[in-house]
């Protein structure tokens, strides 16, 4: 009897003791895939609220889907308030993507209630927080969530050799609970500089593109770093600057190491919360922030006692008419020469919203032609040079230029940079023409 004791007591103990060498911390063991959840055991997450209508597009992968012709009505909605009183940023929105996309999966995007509130004037705090693995980390300018960079498969969602079709690239694509959602640090637009405003992230701090590799040592781990007007940003990482390599966390650290988008929180995320746009009710005193600007200047302008929020930029339409002379009247246009018993009338109502933004925009009196016609005119308004300047009418030589309209192209720098639509984009604003 005393030896079955000895022996069953033998087998309890090496059973505990297998259990124990298998056993290890959860939090220190997961340092990549494979079921990670958490890296520094405090993991903040935010939920998605509910959808609606769905975009007709459910199993058509690998179609080209053309922004807004292809969209079937159901186009991109988004506002930006500031709600100075509770210091909270607002982004209304319906998840839409506002730009092209390819299918890379079978499912169809829902319209989804956004409401999100992130501080108006963040604060780095005392300690960083961990972002999450899978989910919302971040909100683009356009109104998309932009998601940790990881799938719910482990794998890596934007470069490596596990990299997700579709996840990875800049336009984003449909998760298993039909939102649109980025991973991509690019965040819905195309092209990025250093100075682009790409969104902001869930501690309120704004998300800018990525810095040149030269520059990219001066971020800290969780992609910020005080800008040259004092302010603290984050810079997202371009795919390359990022090894996919090394594992996911970074020990138990809540930095990250696959910080494509953000490393950390450098800010508190304790007062951000997603709610459903669709029973939501902004504060008395928000304002719709048309053109979000960041600007972290706290100072008390005004001298009222109390810190500015955030300033909003304004509404720009350039109009240049042709054949216009400011002594003009504003009236329905003359007679065209070649068809001159042809009268070209004006509705009944007038131009009313034409007149309108000219009586209440601002009227430039006295401007005036950098050239003779029309469209070398134009160049000189995009680029603020004169038309002879154009990359397009270099012809390397000493003889004179002949300055025309089919030889004045907007090409080369004058199309990328050198131009209005590019500083406006610079200061976060969305450019057409």
């Amino acid at each position: 009897m005393m030896m079955m004791i000895v022996r069953v007591q033998h087998i309890l103990l090496s059973v505990i003791l297998l259990i124990l060498l298998l056993h290890v911390d959860p939090v220190t063991s997961q340092t990549g895939g494979g079921g990670t959840s958490t890296c520094s055991g405090q993991p903040t997450r935010f939920s998605a609220p509910s959808e609606s209508t769905c975009l007709p597009w459910a199993n058509q992968r690998g179609q080209d889907k053309t922004y807004p012709d292809d969209f079937g009505g159901i186009l991109n909605q988004v506002e930006i308030y500031q709600c100075p009183s509770r210091n909270k940023r607002v982004i209304i929105s319906n998840g839409i993507p506002d730009h092209d996309v390819t299918l890379q999966n079978p499912l169809a995007p829902c319209q989804t209630n956004w409401a999100v509130e992130m501080p108006l004037q963040p604060q780095v705090a005392a300690s960083q927080t961990e972002i999450p693995i899978r989910g919302m980390v971040a909100m683009a300018l356009n109104g998309v969530p932009a998601y940790g960079p990881q799938e719910s498969d482990d794998a890596n969602a934007v470069d490596g050799a596990d990299s997700v079709p579709g996840a990875k690239f800049w336009y984003g694509h449909t998760g298993g609970n039909l939102v649109w959602h980025f991973h991509n640090p690019q965040m819905g637009q195309e092209t990025v500089a250093p100075t682009t405003l790409l969104g902001y992230a869930m501690d309120g701090f704004p998300l800018y593109g990525p810095l040149a590799d030269a520059d990219v040592g001066q971020l800290d781990a969780c992609n910020g770093m005080v800008n040259s007007d004092g302010n603290y940003v984050y810079h997202v990482r371009a795919i390359h600057q990022v090894d996919p390599d090394v594992d996911y966390c970074n020990g138990n650290s809540p930095e990250t190491n696959w910080n494509y988008i953000l490393g950390c929180y450098s800010g508190s995320v304790a007062q951000s919360a997603v709610f459903d746009s669709s029973s939501y009710i902004l504060d008395n005193d928000c304002v719709l922030d048309p053109n979000p600007v960041f600007d972290s200047d706290d100072d008390d302008d005004d001298g009222d006692g109390n810190d500015e929020p955030t300033r909003t930029g304004v509404n720009i339409i350039v109009m240049q008419p042709d054949d216009l002379l400011f002594f003009d009247e504003w009236g329905a246009p003359p007679n065209s020469p070649t068809r001159p018993n042809q009268n070209t009338n004006l509705p009944d109502s007038g131009l009313p919203h034409l007149h309108r933004l000219r009586t209440e925009g601002a009227q430039l009196l006295q401007a005036y032609a950098a050239s003779s016609t029309c469209g070398t005119s134009r160049y000189t308004t995009l680029t603020g040079k004169y038309a002879s300047r154009a990359e397009s009418n270099d012809s390397g030589s000493n003889l004179p230029l002949e300055v025309t309209i089919p030889t004045t192209k907007l090409m080369g720098d004058d199309c990328a940079t050198q131009n209005l639509a590019a500083e406006f984009q610079a200061n976060g604003y969305r450019t057409a023409m």
